[in-house]
């Protein structure tokens, strides 16, 4: 027991400094991104603070779990380095035995994590994108940059490729109005500008020469694109007070598993209904054609069937019907794309029910390298800690950002790639303790003399950086 709290211990200094250090700098990016337009709008300093304590949220569901393996790596190089970890062989205390703490101390993180990352990180969220929709409507053009989804407007998406910085003309719009009955309408414009209306109440785009898109709420299979050469969008209630209001919409990102499950279920449901009805709708067009095409429709009124049929009435019967299966084949691609949207969406909310819990148990999979890494390298310094981390680290959320965008456009399993980087660090993890415990690796192996060259690698160019700019 003596040995099991000195080894925990050892873990609780290392594990603070290193998330100390890494949300520091999530928070120096956030504030370098957000400053400027947050303290254009003149906020009290508690609404400043409170976008940066929900932003945290965030900020700790990443931190956390790279801190765990820097720790573990840090605190188990030392033990090796100052030669315990040979003592404890010496008394017959394996490797393993010090790892079994720890392991079960990360379990509980783990568990921790993934009730963090469903309750409070979907919360936090959701209220930092209330108040920083609040925020937005107190002079919200501060919020428009080029090239970047502009989310913080009430219930309007907007995108600008290029804001001309002298005269503040915007090019290149797109503008996605999403709380409306039926599919949202989206507006295309070249350019636009803008001005505030009624005494700085509502903010007025002003589109030029651009298009909008959107389908008949009552019967969704009716399209429509109407072209426009000007034409105003008006935002209102934007003025100068910071006025909150309660956002029913929630995004993937805002929900909890229950939540998210319920969605889930939903688009399989209107799935199957649209794939129903795109058999049913493609059979019976089929069945029409071959009634038109075979029986006595194609013959016009009028003409005994015993009679030749003109030819030019022949090609104009048949012209009819050809058009006739046209419309009914793009009805049904219209049913078949509904149905690849509903998979899509189906894919996109699973991917953030996987992510919460793979993303959590992460904490565990770290120690199953960071230890073992940290003993058999003999090194306990904080530059092997880093280096090792964000070697894993940059691998992982490699994996696991890549997973998702293949999830996303229906190439691979949801499940499968949020939970691929956790097998595959896993795997390895598994391997370098099995090799730990029989001795395999040592400090003077090839694998770590190979790591070490890596290493060396990385020192020396940034000792010539520091001694060139220094």
């Amino acid at each position: 027991m003596i040995l099991v709290r000195y080894v925990l211990k050892e873990l609780i200094a290392p594990f603070l400094a290193s998330l100390f250090g890494i949300t520091f700098l999530f928070v120096v990016d956030f504030l370098v991104k957000i400053l400027d337009s947050v303290l254009s709008k003149g906020l009290p300093t508690s609404t400043v603070v409170e976008i940066f304590v929900l932003n945290l949220a965030w900020m700790l569901s990443l931190s956390i779990p790279m801190a765990v393996l820097v720790a573990s790596l840090m605190a188990f190089g030392r033990l090796s380095g100052d030669q315990e970890i040979t003592a404890c062989k010496a008394a017959g205390i394996s490797p393993l035995s010090l790892m079994r703490p720890v392991l079960i101390v990360s379990m509980l993180v783990s568990v921790l994590m993934v009730v963090f990352n469903n309750w409070v990180l979907p919360e936090a969220n959701h209220r930092s994108v209330e108040l920083m929709s609040a925020v937005s409507r107190k002079k919200p053009h501060a919020f428009i940059d080029a090239g970047r989804l502009i989310t913080q407007f009430p219930d309007v998406q907007l995108w600008v490729n290029h804001i001309d910085p002298t005269t503040g003309t915007l090019y290149g719009i797109q503008i996605f109005e999403m709380e409306r009955k039926g599919a949202p309408r989206i507006v295309y414009a070249d350019s636009a500008t803008m001005e505030y209306a009624d005494n700085g109440a509502t903010l007025m785009l002003r589109l030029r020469s651009g298009e909008n898109h959107m389908t008949d709420a009552d019967n969704p299979e009716n399209y429509f694109r109407i072209r426009f050469f000007s034409q105003d969008l008006a935002m209102k209630n934007v003025d100068d007070r910071l006025e909150r209001r309660s956002r029913s919409y929630r995004s993937d990102r805002e929900m909890p598993i229950e939540m998210m499950q319920d969605v889930v279920e939903d688009a399989r449901q209107k799935y199957v209904e649209f794939k129903a009805d795109a058999e049913e709708r493609r059979l019976n067009t089929l069945v029409g054609l071959k009634t038109n095409l075979l029986g006595d429709s194609v013959v016009p009124e009028g003409v005994n069937s015993e009679v030749a049929v003109d030819s030019i009435q022949r090609r104009r019967s048949l012209q009819r019907l050809r058009v006739q299966e046209i419309s009914a084949l793009r009805t049904t691609e219209r049913f078949y794309g509904r149905m690849e949207a509903e998979l899509k969406r189906e894919a996109q909310y699973t991917v953030e029910i996987q992510k919460k819990i793979s993303t959590g148990v992460a904490c565990f999979i770290f120690i199953l390298i960071g230890a073992p890494l940290g003993i058999m390298a003999r090194k306990g310094g904080i530059g092997t800690g880093i280096l090792y981390s964000l070697s894993f680290f940059v691998i992982y959320w490699i994996c696991l950002i890549g997973g998702e965008n293949l999830a996303d456009r229906l190439v691979i399993s949801p499940i499968l790639a949020m939970w691929a980087s956790n097998i595959i660090i896993g795997i390895f993890g598994i391997f370098i303790t099995v090799a730990m415990v029989r001795d395999r690796f040592s400090g003077d192996s090839k694998f770590f003399r190979g790591v070490r060259a890596v290493k060396g690698f990385f020192v020396n160019i940034f000792k010539k950086v520091t001694r060139r700019f220094g």
